[in-house]
């Protein structure tokens, strides 16, 4: 029996946490050159869960000797997105409420339905659209990987 075992948790955390600190990188360059209230450009920073979750994904199916099953690469997927937004989402808030409260007035407002969102709601929107964005690219990359079908 192996002494290291790698199980999917740990690289979907390990992974979510690189990803969030290139978010947060990002999100501070954004803020440096002045673009941190253009939406198009703060989305942007979803781009390094993706990078994350196929670096995770490439990671456990080459710690398996390139065998990759479906439901493991799901949860890295799902795992690294909500590590990376949870941890990216707690930053932003943090930055909203103590370094630049007029940021905070931007995301409350940035609403296509003309509501003002609530901090708990702002949290639970950026959490949830890296969870989203995680698990549509471990579910779509699985595609890819998946062998636990007999084919190789």
């Amino acid at each position: 029996m192996e002494l290291t075992r790698i199980s999917t948790d740990r690289i979907g955390f390990r992974y979510g946490a690189m990803s969030s600190i290139a978010m947060i990188i990002y999100f501070l360059i954004i803020n440096l050159l002045g673009l941190e209230h253009m939406e198009e450009v703060r989305f942007g920073s979803h781009i390094f869960i993706i990078i994350g979750t196929v670096l995770a994904i490439g990671y456990y199916k080459r710690s398996h000797d390139g065998h990759m099953q479906y439901l493991p690469g799901l949860g890295i997927g799902f795992l690294t997105g909500l590590s990376a937004s949870f941890f990216y989402a707690l930053f932003i808030m943090l930055y909203a409420y103590l370094f630049n409260p007029g940021y905070e007035t931007t995301l409350r407002t940035q609403d296509y339905f003309g509501a003002e969102l609530s901090p708990v709601m702002l949290f639970g929107g950026i959490a949830l659209l890296g969870v989203a964005v995680g698990a549509m690219t471990g579910y779509i990359f699985m595609m890819l990987y998946d062998n636990s079908g007999g084919r190789d």
